[in-house]
């Protein structure tokens, strides 16, 4: 069994290929694949296959997926080109027989208007006329999202964002690999779709810990006049 897993120079995708790696995945079986593998040397010193991958470069991705059995599609990164970009990748894990195709999806991508969903939209659609077998993972928001930025909140004792008064359902990103990695490991014929929830969301304009050492309360901004 070859399990690739692409965008591994990034931070999800190198998490997938640890949570591989701590349920006994042979080394040798995981085919780390993305543009700057200098940030992956050392996976390759533990053994694991480390290839060079973009998802601009077909030539490139079919040479990847050549003898991949599983592989998992992480979502790239540019917003507004990542349609074609994954449509080059099935189109490649299509011309080399993988089994099975997993993909980084969003959280409701089925009936969502959000913006940032149209590219996850346009690649699920591309998965569903390919032919190939494939799984989505619709995860939510990264909670490293707002714990990358505690600094600046606790400086200006404020959330900034736009949700209003919506909650956001959210896991780490290392929740989410660990999903991925259960989901390429399976043997048991799956759902199309493999939804991220939790029971109760997150209220990005309040905050808990108020009155703790180190903190302030969080205040609500008002919304700016229509203009």
């Amino acid at each position: 069994m070859t399990y690739v897993i692409t965008g591994a120079t990034g931070h999800l995708g190198r998490l997938v290929v640890e949570a591989l790696l701590s349920r006994d995945v042979p080394a040798d079986q995981i085919v780390a694949a993305g543009r700057a593998l200098d940030r992956i040397t050392d996976l390759a010193d533990r053994g694991v296959r480390v290839r060079a991958a973009d998802y601009n470069d077909v030539d490139s991705l079919r040479e990847v997926f050549a003898d991949a059995e599983k592989v998992l599609l992480v979502s790239s990164s540019e917003v507004g080109q990542r349609t074609g970009q994954h449509q080059n990748a099935i189109d490649a894990a299509k011309a080399a027989g993988v089994g099975l195709l997993v993909y980084t999806s969003i959280a409701n991508a089925d009936n969502t208007v959000m913006q940032l969903a149209a590219d996850h939209q346009a690649t699920e659609q591309a998965l569903a006329d390919s032919g190939v077998s494939y799984t989505l993972l619709r995860n939510s928001w990264y909670l490293e999202n707002y714990t990358d930025q505690l600094a600046t909140y606790i400086e200006h004792g404020a959330v900034l964002g736009s949700a209003g008064d919506g909650r956001v359902s959210a896991a780490t990103r290392a929740d989410y690999a660990e999903a991925a990695a259960a989901v390429l490991l399976s043997d048991r014929p799956g759902r199309p779709d493999l939804r991220a929830r939790r029971r109760r969301g997150l209220h990005p304009g309040r905050t808990g810990g108020e009155g703790q050492r180190g903190h302030r309360p969080s205040r609500r901004l008002p919304r700016p006049a229509a203009r």
